[in-house]
């Protein structure tokens, strides 16, 4: 490897490892520092290009909402969600920022602001998106290690507003034990520029779950499962099953308080707003 590439690697890895997180909610047109890290980080990631050369079938919104709209809530009193002890912060990128456009939605990664266990090769990831929009989006798996992306796809555009889910599986991408993965969700408003993209993210790493909780997973309901998924600080899993489990019972108002609390519990207050306020 010549010096130049070296040197290039390890600017990205600083730059990928040191993202500071976005404060929630923001809706104005300034950039913050940890948003201009993230856009500088994917300029030199992913150079100009004119669009995504792979399109992908995303997952169907498991919640539709209105853009912006809140309603009360509240936060438990006892936490469900864990965070393991050698989650190192900073690991959300982006939040609630709309781009040079009101028409533009905001976009959120549904992560904690650390990096975030998972037991699943193949977890699921979730994201959010306030409101229906015809620009790009695009998915970037990364190695935080490496510079070239392990995986850099086209999505579809949701056909409804809300919680989103991109499955790994779809790719046939397994993450491996000892290594942290950053992942992006980019609304693309100019694909000749891409450092005006609009960047939501977070990091993870795969941790193998204790025995005894694998056994009682099994004699439980979906619901069960996640608070003790969430308990153990498996953020990814809890999430993903607790997720599916809204997909499958839409109408199941306990599930979706359930999630809702997670998400206030990681700072994510808008998303929960909007995830307990769905009318059937």
């Amino acid at each position: 490897m010549n010096t130049t590439k070296l040197t290039r690697g390890v600017i990205i890895l600083g730059l990928l490892v040191g993202f500071n997180s976005h404060a929630i909610g923001e809706q104005g047109n300034s950039t913050k520092p940890s948003e201009r890290s993230a856009l500088l980080a994917k300029s030199v990631l992913m150079p100009d290009r004119r669009a995504p050369a792979i399109q992908s079938s995303a997952v169907p919104a498991l919640v539709q909402v209105v853009d912006d709209q809140a309603v009360p809530s509240s936060k438990a009193t006892e936490p469900l969600y864990q965070p393991p002890r050698r989650g190192a912060p900073g690991g959300r990128v982006g939040g609630g920022t709309r781009g040079p456009s009101v028409n533009f939605p905001l976009l959120y990664a549904l992560v904690p602001d650390h990096v975030a266990m998972t037991a699943e090769q193949q977890p699921q990831l979730l994201w959010y998106l306030s409101k229906t929009t015809s620009l790009l989006l695009e998915f970037t798996l990364v190695e935080t290690d490496r510079v070239e992306p392990i995986l850099e796809v086209g999505l579809s555009s949701p056909v409804n507003a809300g919680i989103q889910m991109i499955s790994l599986v779809q790719h046939d991408i397994r993450l491996e034990a000892g290594k942290t993965y950053q992942w992006f969700v980019s609304l693309i408003p100019d694909p000749t520029r891409r450092s005006k993209d609009i960047i939501a993210g977070g990091m993870l790493e795969l941790d193998q779950l204790p025995e005894s909780m694998s056994e009682d997973m099994k004699k439980g309901t979906p619901l069960e499962a996640a608070k003790l998924l969430a308990n153990a600080g498996f953020w990814y899993d809890a999430m993903g099953v607790i997720s599916s489990s809204i997909q499958t019972n839409p109408s199941d108002q306990t599930l979706r308080d359930f999630r809702a609390v997670l998400l206030e519990q990681v700072d994510l207050d808008l998303v929960a707003q909007v995830d307990r306020q769905r009318e059937f």
